[in-house]
């Protein structure tokens, strides 16, 4: 068969992309395009090998591939939603996409994450692929997660409540400990309160210490007040923020690296 009047396809290579189209699965392994075909490894890679080179292919990881559609022309330009490639890279139905992907989907940020973050309970290191960077971060322990449909593929995403929760604990991976104020402030009629305040009891002493802090900067003090205790020592409201110059919450016991009005600036505009 010719594409274009310049690409030939041979019948194994038409057989797979063929079935692929169909399936509308978007993504496949060496495994998958085995039973499809029925034939040995090696020419199962050698088909793979060639639609690589004629573009109808595009590597994610070892033996996971992204194929292009005839339909995305002879230059093989196919641009598939990020979202559905991720369970295929984790692989595992153990992880979730959170931080501050996840508050781009919830509608707790305006801004465009570059990264997919993806939580798992494993180190993997990051992936580039169909132009995204995706950010593996090893969790001790999967919080808690949905399953939402984007492109007609089910992901696992963070709760609103999870989305929180890991933000405090690793700002980093949320734009910063501003970003996940601002993020408060936006889910407070969505949040389900009585589930994001016990969350924060239970977990690490500086996720319950920089959500009442911010709680109460906030004006939401009737939940802040549920997380006051006794703390002991004092942690940073952001450790990767500059660490030279901050001034002590006795009562949250944190050291407050960043200025309030930094952390209420969307307040300007909300």
């Amino acid at each position: 068969m010719r594409i274009q009047n310049s690409i030939r396809f041979g019948e194994q290579e038409m057989k797979l992309l063929f079935a692929l189209e169909q399936s509308e699965q978007g993504t496949f392994t060496i495994k998958d395009a085995k039973r499809i075909l029925g034939t040995s490894s090696a020419s199962v890679k050698n088909v793979l090998k060639r639609l690589k080179r004629k573009k109808r292919l595009i590597p994610l990881q070892k033996g996971a591939y992204l194929y292009a559609p005839l339909k995305s022309g002879r230059n093989g330009k196919w641009s598939e939603d990020a979202f559905k490639i991720v369970r295929l890279l984790a692989n595992t139905d153990r992880h979730y996409i959170g931080f501050v992907t996840a508050m781009s989907h919830w509608g707790m940020t305006e801004q465009i994450p570059y990264v997919m973050f993806v939580a798992l309970e494993r180190q993997k290191r990051e992936v580039k692929a169909v132009q995204t960077r995706f950010q593996f971060v090893k969790v001790k322990k999967l919080g808690e997660f949905e399953k939402v449909q984007i492109g007609g593929v089910d992901v696992n995403i963070s709760t609103i409540e999870q989305t929180i929760i890991d933000g405090l604990a690793h700002p980093k991976y949320c734009a910063g400990i501003d970003s996940v104020t601002k993020a408060i402030a936006y889910s407070e009629k969505r949040m389900n309160w009585e589930k994001l305040i016990s969350m924060a009891m239970e977990g690490k002493s500086v996720i319950r210490r920089r959500l009442g802090y911010l709680l109460e900067l906030l004006g939401l003090k009737k939940y802040a007040k549920k997380l006051e205790g006794k703390f002991t020592g004092y942690s940073f409201l952001e450790a990767s923020a500059q660490k030279g110059n901050f001034s002590y919450s006795k009562k949250w016991g944190l050291k407050v690296n960043v200025e309030k009005d930094d952390l209420l600036e969307f307040q300007r505009g909300f």
